[in-house]
């Protein structure tokens, strides 16, 4: 397996199908698995990760415990341990799954003050509380685009399951550095800013960034930077006559049909009718 970021390869289990690679930061992907019932499925996990349960009833069994799960269930495993599925019907299952980068899990443990870079439980059950957890790493799972905050606090959340965890508060210093890098974004808000380089630039590691930077700002670094390109369309729109393609370009939108959507949901309309209101 090679170590170098957009060359990883990302599977869940050691002789399972590659997933679609994220950026070198994980891997996603639809895995099924079809084990007749009553017959205990053995495997072991390449890479730690999490799984949304989409389908199925089974046993699932791991080092750090057992459950049964249904739809809706968070499963959780560590890279290199063995773990069994015991399907209770022919139906089989289906996850939406998150294949991690280790180096992630190091960096969140240590934010998270855990012993270790590993998950404390096998499963969470279905409920309220860990719907935004599964509907997340569903969205994650069909993403096409690496999504560096989501990841993140996904992983995040998902060390913090059995555990009591102590998260490090900001401190003024930092809400010092994270308004010098808002500044930032505001001026170079058409460019690519990956996560890593404006934690970076704050001397924050990526999560405690993106929780200092909601502090000072009410919004992740991405929303942030997504709100400043969409002001700057919007003055393009009135103060010139440029095509609205050559305005999302110009103010980082790659994606015409994604900014269409977004400017559409902050203003109301779509970029066109908006315009032809001034």
């Amino acid at each position: 397996m090679s170590s170098t970021g957009g060359e990883q390869a990302f599977r869940v289990e050691v002789d399972g199908p590659l997933l679609a690679n994220r950026g070198g930061l994980y891997g996603v992907g639809d895995v099924r698995c079809r084990a007749p019932a009553r017959t205990l499925a053995e495997h072991r996990y390449a890479r730690s990760a999490i799984g949304a349960v989409v389908s199925g009833l089974f046993d699932y069994l791991t080092p750090c415990g057992a459950a049964t799960v249904s739809p809706g269930a968070i499963v959780l495993g560590n890279a290199e341990e063995r773990f069994g599925c015991l399907h209770l019907d022919d139906a089989g299952n289906r996850r939406a799954v998150l294949a991690l980068d280790e180096g992630l899990l190091a960096e969140l443990a240590e934010d998270l003050r855990c012993s270790e870079g590993r998950f404390a439980v096998a499963a969470v059950a279905p409920g309220r509380a860990t719907a935004p957890l599964y509907g997340a790493i569903r969205r994650l799972a069909r993403d096409p685009r690496p999504q560096e905050e989501a990841v993140v606090g996904v992983t995040a959340a998902a060390l913090a399951l059995g555990r009591r965890v102590r998260r490090r508060d900001a401190s003024r210093v930092d809400h010092r550095r994270v308004r010098e890098v808002a500044h930032e974004i505001e001026r170079r808000y058409a460019e690519a800013l990956p996560l890593t380089t404006l934690a970076a630039s704050a001397g924050l590691s990526r999560y405690h960034f993106i929780r200092a930077f909601r502090d000072v700002t009410g919004e992740t670094p991405r929303q942030f930077q997504i709100g400043a390109r969409l002001k700057a369309a919007a003055d393009q729109l009135l103060d010139t006559k440029a095509p609205i393609t050559t305005i999302a370009l110009n103010v980082g939108f790659n994606d015409l049909s994604y900014f269409n959507h977004t400017f559409r949901d902050a203003f109301g309309r779509p970029p066109r009718a908006w315009r032809g209101m001034a």
